[in-house]
Parts: C-alpha cells; sequence; structure tokens
C-alpha cells in the first residue's frame, strides 16, 4: 500500500473511534434518550450497511480472483469476509444467549 492510503486508513479509524466516543459522551452527559423507533431504525440500517459491505467484498473478491488476478488481494478480501461473516455469526449467537 502507498503511504496516502495508510493515511486515510488510519485517519478513518480514528475518526470512526472519535466519533464514537463523542457520541457516547453527549448521549452519557445530556442525557438524550433513544425511543423504540430511532433503535429500530439504527437496527435496519447497520443491518443494510452490513449486506451492503458484504456484497461489495463479494464483488471485490470476484473481481480480484478472475480478473486481476492478484493472489494478496484476494487473501486479504477472503481473511475479510470471513471475519465478517464469522464475526455477525459469533454476536447473533451471543446476543441469542443474552436477550
Amino acid at each position: 500500500m502507498n503511504g496516502t492510503a495508510v493515511i486515510v486508513l488510519v485517519a478513518g479509524f480514528f475518526g470512526g473511534v472519535l466519533g464514537y466516543l463523542l457520541t457516547r459522551g453527549v448521549v452519557k452527559n445530556v442525557g438524550v434518550p433513544l425511543d423504540e423507533r430511532g433503535n429500530e431504525i439504527a437496527k435496519l440500517a447497520a443491518a443494510r450497511t452490513l449486506e451492503a459491505v458484504l456484497l461489495a467484498i463479494v464483488i471485490s473478491l470476484y473481481y480480484s480472483l478472475a480478473v486481476a488476478g492478484d493472489e494478496l488481494c484476494t487473501e486479504i478480501l477472503s481473511g475479510l469476509l470471513a471475519l465478517i461473516f464469522f464475526g455477525n455469526l459469533a454476536l447473533r449467537f451471543y446476543y441469542g444467549r443474552k436477550m
């Protein structure tokens, strides 16, 4: 990867962490109550986002395997797909037992 891609990934990661911490701080300190409708909208948005990311990874995986023939990219995308898939299953199992 070149330097620009690394900078973008690092900035995106730290921006996401900072956004999460700021949002959590505002909700905790100000006391913004989340209603049921807002929670359902957030759940649906998260599910649709996960589906879109999985679809994009699968398309990229097929492209890198069939068209580009790049083995490193294929291995990275395969690992990412497995991480998302099994992570989703693990979270479903965890929350299924918790709730």
